[in-house]
């Protein structure tokens, strides 16, 4: 995936002398062919990122053989594609495939489809857009990742291959984990986007300060939150990390009201530009496990009915 998430870790990977990287762009392809991406990060300061190695299909990189590792940065949407089926092509016998997209339960389809590859469910904690070729980073660049597959998680070679790439990401400016169990962690990120991300599509175009920052608004955020803390907990069985000092819904929203740039939800900016939103992997999915669980979520499924009838009003367009 060639958006504002693969391409930042991509440029990252791209300056180790241990990694080659290619990356794939399938809508943007000629723009980041002939022009890369011009970085403006808080972080890291103005770049310019232009992949030596760049395809416009997973196919077109296949030809170049099956790769170490495969870093799936697509947007999380089952309902439209299967994005276990779309990497398939550079998936050989000594991948480790790593997914970096938002969700919950988004790592089923890999289990199924490749059930001897190790699969890495990986977190990231950043906040960049992709603004038409320009990538728009802030301060902060974190990743947590863990082994998805129990059984595989005693393997010395696999976690010396996930150890190895979490280095190299260290050694290029990024904060990188390794955690035994990832899904805590998934959960945590999981507060501000089942949370912020539907409910900035109600409000019709609010940043996530906007939101925080109007009573009513910030106590329908929190007590959405309030549902995913309670889930996850139930889901997972451990507490959450507290990335970011977030340790409750409160603490939550005083977070939101503290960052100095006005932040747009991912949801939101595919709301407007009338494309698919990630609505079932971060909300029809942790409803699922609601319901299976017996935890009370009415916020959640009205955020998911309103969503589902505001994309169905304009898909029809």
């Amino acid at each position: 995936g060639g958006g504002a998430i693969g391409a930042l870790f991509g440029w990252r990977l791209s300056l180790s002398d241990d990694i080659s990287v290619s990356l794939v762009c399938r809508s943007n392809y000629h723009e980041v062919k002939s022009r890369g991406y011009l970085v403006h990060s808080a972080q890291f300061g103005k770049h310019v990122f232009k992949p030596t190695q760049i395809y416009q299909t997973v196919e077109e990189a296949a030809l170049e053989g099956t790769y170490d590792y495969v870093i799936v940065a697509l947007k999380a949407l089952p309902n439209i594609y299967d994005s276990s089926e779309r990497i398939s092509a550079v998936v050989g016998a000594h991948t480790m495939v790593l997914l970096f997209q938002n969700g919950i339960c988004i790592e089923e389809p890999f289990i199924k489809r490749f059930p001897r590859t190790p699969l890495v469910s990986s977190v990231s904690f950043v906040s960049v857009k992709n603004d038409e070729g320009v990538l728009r980073h802030g301060g902060f660049s974190m990743l947590a990742s863990g082994i998805h597959q129990p059984e595989m998680r005693g393997d010395r070679a696999v976690r010396a291959k996930l150890d190895f790439i979490s280095r190299v990401f260290v050694s290029v400016g990024v904060s990188s984990i390794v955690e035994q169990d990832i899904q805590p962690y998934r959960w945590q990120k999981h507060i501000l986007n089942g949370s912020t991300n539907p409910v900035s599509v109600i409000c019709g175009g609010a940043s996530c300060q906007e939101m925080a920052q109007n009573d009513y608004c910030c106590k329908l955020l929190e007590e959405t939150m309030d549902e995913i803390f309670k889930l996850g907990k139930q889901v997972t069985g451990r507490a959450f990390p507290g990335v970011d000092g977030i340790v409750d819904p409160q603490s939550a929203t005083e977070y939101i009201r503290s960052i100095p740039v006005p932040v747009y939800t991912s949801m939101l900016v595919d709301s407007q530009c009338k494309r698919p939103m990630e609505r079932e992997v971060i909300l029809k999915n942790p409803i699922a496990l609601a319901d299976k669980l017996g935890v009370d979520v009415p916020h959640m499924k009205a955020l998911y009915a309103m969503t589902t009838m505001i994309e169905e009003g304009y898909s029809k367009q």
